[in-house]
């Protein structure tokens, strides 16, 4: 029997984790009830999750009235519509919370058309009949963008990305590099001898660790002036929900912790997400956000390395500009075709940025 969910713990475990696609941690439905048990996500955050469920498949979508912790920003666009005296949201939103990293749309097997036209037409059905203005389905993955392009406006933007074709360790990287772009990450790697850096995955992890990883994410977020999504209970459950698809990284100085990065990881990828630190030392950023992340990746045979939204200095530190994409609709029609001018004109000016950026990428050859 089709139906919609509205809280992630009425789901059946065992069934959302044999149809899920791949092991992507952001499909995890231990991710879902994490957010939603620690009250990340819910009514006092405007995130109120929706969750179609068909024989075959779920699809997860939130209610919202505003656009925080998407990473996909149509702020614009709700500003757009401000100007004209309309109302912008509710809309319907499809992401993991706060997470900007590619993932599938469906909660089903990845060859199963069947299954996700049911779910796409049932969402679609909810997005008319209900007072929303706007639907956004943000980091689809290349097989869910070409199945929704002729249901949705595809956007594309760009994220920086690291793509391991095989190396053997993080000098085999490195060998790949141009004299000057080498020599300037092993210039960044050095410290302090006073200073320590430490990898900790699966039953090394502990709930010491997740008091250390939310201490320097708040203060990161708070010195930022940003909106801190995440509090102390999700730190504290997530560690112990999904420890083997985790990497922390701690930097000690003098045995006593300054800084901590964490990532989340399946089969295929490595996904940066939080970082923070109660003493910056410089390129302690560069290390704990990316070298590290690269070293791990290497070892761990992962192809890709997806190290979050932004950042122009990824480059010479060996991410790739790489696009991303999003599905849209829009239920005004006069603004619906203005932004589907503007999608078409922002992604022939993506696509020319990408070209642009690649030359200045640290490769002796072509790498992608």
């Amino acid at each position: 029997m089709n139906q919609i969910h509205r809280s992630f713990l009425d789901i059946d475990k065992s069934k959302w984790e044999r149809l899920k696609p791949e092991q992507n941690p952001f499909l995890s439905l231990d991710f879902y009830q994490t957010l939603e048990i620690t009250r990340c996500i819910g009514s006092q955050s405007g995130w109120l999750p929706q969750i179609i469920e068909v024989q075959a498949g779920f699809l997860v979508y939130f209610i919202k009235d505003h656009s925080y912790g998407e990473y996909i920003f149509d702020w614009n666009w709700a500003q757009a519509y401000a100007s004209h005296g309309l109302d912008y949201y509710p809309k319907l939103l499809s992401m993991c919370p706060f997470t900007p990293a590619t993932k599938s749309v469906f909660i089903c097997k990845a060859e199963d058309k069947q299954t996700q036209n049911e779910l796409i037409h049932i969402l679609l059905e909810e997005y008319q009949k209900k007072d929303f203005y706007s639907a956004h389905l943000l980091f689809i993955n290349q097989r869910d963008k070409e199945f929704l392009a002729n249901k949705f406006m595809i956007r594309t933007s760009m994220q920086y990305h690291f793509f391991n074709p095989g190396y053997r360790d993080f000098n085999d990287f490195l060998n790949t590099l141009k004299s000057k772009k080498k020599k300037n990450i092993l210039k960044e790697r050095i410290f302090p001898k006073e200073v320590s850096i430490t990898q900790y995955t699966g039953d090394d992890l502990t709930l010491a660790h997740a008091e250390q990883m939310h201490r320097f994410y708040f203060d990161t977020i708070s010195y930022k002036g940003a909106l801190p999504y995440l509090n102390h209970d999700f730190f504290q459950q997530i560690l112990k929900h999904l420890k083997h698809q985790i990497l922390y990284v701690e930097a000690a100085f003098e045995n006593e912790p300054i800084a901590g990065s964490l990532f989340f990881y399946d089969e295929n990828r490595l996904y940066g997400r939080y970082w923070g630190t109660t003493r910056p030392l410089k390129n302690l950023h560069f290390e704990l956000c990316y070298y590290q992340g690269i070293e791990f990746a290497i070892h761990h045979q992962l192809a890709v390395f997806e190290a979050g939204a932004q950042g122009e200095h990824k480059i010479s530190r060996g991410f790739t500009p790489t696009p991303i994409y999003s599905a849209h609709r829009i239920k005004n029609k006069n603004f619906s075709d203005a932004i589907n001018q503007f999608i078409l004109k922002e992604r022939d000016y993506i696509q020319e940025t990408i070209t642009h950026l690649k030359q200045f990428l640290p490769y002796k050859e072509t790498h992608e």
